[in-house]
Parts: structure tokens; sequence; C-alpha cells
């Protein structure tokens, strides 16, 4: 059985998402691969702009368009920023990441605030397994075991999918 990680809840505007990832690293490596461009580009997309205060950014699909915008509302290198996430024909939704410091190495976590679809919980699913992979993820970190390492994007979320549309149903339901 596929397991899912991470918390969703409803909103006034949506459905909240929150992750939390411990790694087996230190909190500036973390900072660097959630804000360095070239890093995000391992895990999740490319990127172009800058993560920082007041900075603006644009994430790429495979094709080199655009898909997703945003700009820092909030940043404390390098323990967390906040950004609107405004994916294209969406409205404009909040993120924020948090990383400090654990006997164990580091933790972060992510809140995605007032999301629509349910495609957010899969896909930020993956790509954190994917981050899991490219930083090591902690002992002491939920992680599903049935899950191969490097398995493809695709693959992976399609896997994910049903699960977590399962959990957007019954938060719906008691609505």
């Amino acid at each position: 059985m596929t397991r899912i990680f991470g918390d969703l809840t409803t909103a006034a505007n949506g459905f909240d998402l929150e992750f939390v990832r411990l790694f087996d690293t230190d909190v500036a490596d973390v900072w660097s691969a959630v804000t360095d461009p070239e890093r995000l580009a391992r895990w999740m997309a490319p990127y172009r702009g800058e993560l920082r205060l007041g900075g603006t950014w644009e994430g790429l699909s495979d094709d080199g368009s655009v898909w997703v915008t945003g700009t820092v509302s909030a940043c404390d290198p390098p323990h967390t920023f906040t950004t609107t996430w405004h994916a294209i024909e969406e409205q404009p939704t909040e993120l924020t990441v948090t990383v400090d410091e654990t006997p164990d190495g580091a933790r972060m976590r992510l809140v995605h605030t007032s999301v629509q679809s349910i495609d957010y919980g899969p896909g930020w699913q993956t790509y954190l397994e994917r981050l899991d992979d490219l930083l090591g993820a902690a002992a002491a970190s939920v992680t599903d075991p049935e899950r191969t390492p490097g398995v493809d994007w695709d693959e992976r979320y399609a896997k994910l999918r049903e699960p977590w549309r399962q959990q957007f149903d019954a938060l719906r339901a008691d609505r």
C-alpha cells in the first residue's frame, strides 16, 4: 500500500498542505537546495529569478515555458522564506518554507496555503521524495517503504494521486 505523508486541512479559501521532512544534513545544505536555482532543478524544476526578499521568480517546464511565478514577501536566510505561488491559470496561493536544526540534522517544514487543486498533494510529495534522495532523509523522517528511489516523476505522481484524492474528497465531504 502506498504511504502518503503530509497534512491536509480545510481552509477558508481551499485547503492547506503541510509537509515536514527530516534530513541527514545541515541547515545550510537544505537552504541551498530549496533556494539555489541550480539545485532546485535537480529535484524539482528549472527556476529563474531570485529567492530573496522582494525577489521574483519563475518555474519552467521542460519546454522552457513558465508554469508558476512568485514574489518573495518574507525571507530570513537560512531559516525561512514566504512567497506567493501563482501557477498559470490558477488563483495565487502562498508557500512558506522553514528550515531549522535538529539533533540529527535539519528539519524542513513546507506549508502551502489556500490550494484548490488536489494535484498539489501528490505533486509536493513526489518533489519532496526527490529532495529526500538528493539530501538523504534522516532515519526519523516519514517515508513510503514501497517507493523505489529514482523512479520517474510522472510514474510516482500517478501512484500517489489516488490516495491523495481520497484525502481531499474526505475533507470536502466534511465541509
